[in-house]
């Protein structure tokens, strides 16, 4: 028996579907499980033929009984998805593991007349691995039928990048694109925002410090030097689609050694809440009041209580155990 998994390769070094499938591939195969490289292309043209000579070929070291971890999606389309988890199924007494990273249908309005395809798909699958149980609990309203079932909780943000605990600043931090989450440009209030993100031009009076776009560890340098809290916030559709996902910006402000406020919807709220890695607010008012009543002292406290879940971002041991516990549950009753 051998142990498959997907990863991606093809699209942008910035895109983080990208980073986070690389990342979770290279986790399985210090766990001794063979790659499968799934090209990024637009295959919603392709034949079935066409398609099945692609799978065989990329299925080349796939035998009978193996196990197959498949990445979802693989961002190639509903068609291409459903289509190799068939393929899959030729193989005798083949174990097929689903981990769902992101559901299109769910992201984007546009696409939600795909779900019923999607979730075809995962029916295929003998353990899916969701994201919260927010999503799985959705998915099974939508019709998901699969009854071994693992929950992600958090996403790993390796990084070997030496930092130094951040210092006490009453300051906000947020990393991502304005365009996508456009509540930078409101935001005028006392309590300043240190934006990380690409072409920002201000638009009326605000208390926005634009930091210019970082990426991979001189990200992490720059919040860690900037100190204070890493904000994880959405809006419109985005912000209900992060109240069922895992938010990747949130393991990256604990990798960068920061405290964290997130919305009090956010799927894993409640281990932010447990662990004390940070605040949980309702409103972008409440966040910043937060900051500004956060003594130093209290923020140490945070501090004490992240550095040693930060260790376990950082070196990956959420994916690891996923991997894990994902053979284990389909190899055992």
């Amino acid at each position: 028996m051998k142990v498959h998994i997907t990863n991606l390769y093809g699209q942008s070094p910035l895109s983080v579907a990208l980073m986070a499938q690389n990342m979770v591939a290279d986790i399985g195969k210090q766990l001794d499980m063979k790659e499968i490289g799934i090209y990024s292309f637009n295959a919603e043209g392709e034949s079935l033929e066409n398609l099945a000579i692609r799978f065989d070929g990329m299925n080349a070291a796939v035998g009978n009984g193996d196990i197959i971890i498949f990445q979802s999606p693989s961002w190639n389309g509903t068609h291409f998805d459903y289509e190799y988890i068939r393929r899959l199924k030729i193989y005798a007494g083949i174990k097929i593991v689903i981990f769902i990273h992101d559901v299109a249908p769910l992201m984007f309005s546009s696409n939600f007349y795909l779900l019923e395809k999607t979730i075809a798909t995962y029916n295929l699958a003998d353990l899916i691995i969701a994201p919260s149980q927010q999503m799985l609990d959705y998915l099974y309203q939508q019709g998901l039928t699969v009854k071994k079932t693992l929950i992600q909780h958090f996403w790993d943000h390796r990084t070997s990048f030496w930092i130094e605990q951040p210092t006490y600043q009453q300051v906000v931090n947020f990393a991502g694109n304005p365009q996508r989450f456009p509540f930078v440009y409101d935001w005028n209030f006392e309590t300043p925002l240190n934006l990380f993100g690409p072409d920002f031009q201000a638009q009326g009076e605000n208390t926005v410090h634009y930091q210019g776009w970082k990426f991979g560890d001189e990200l992490l340098k720059s919040l860690n030097q900037a100190g204070g809290f890493g904000l994880v916030w959405a809006q419109g559709e985005d912000a209900e689609y992060y109240n069922l996902n895992v938010s990747y910006k949130l393991s990256t402000y604990i990798a960068a050694g920061l405290p964290v406020i997130v919305p009090r919807s956010l799927s894993n709220a409640d281990l932010v809440e447990t662990y004390k890695l940070g605040f949980l607010v309702d409103s972008l008012e409440e966040a910043q009041e937060i900051v500004k009543q956060c003594s130093q002292a209290d923020y140490q406290e945070l501090i004490h209580s992240l550095w040693n879940f930060r260790e376990l971002i950082t070196k990956g041991y959420f994916s690891k155990k996923l991997l894990i516990d994902a053979v284990h549950t389909v190899l055992l009753p």
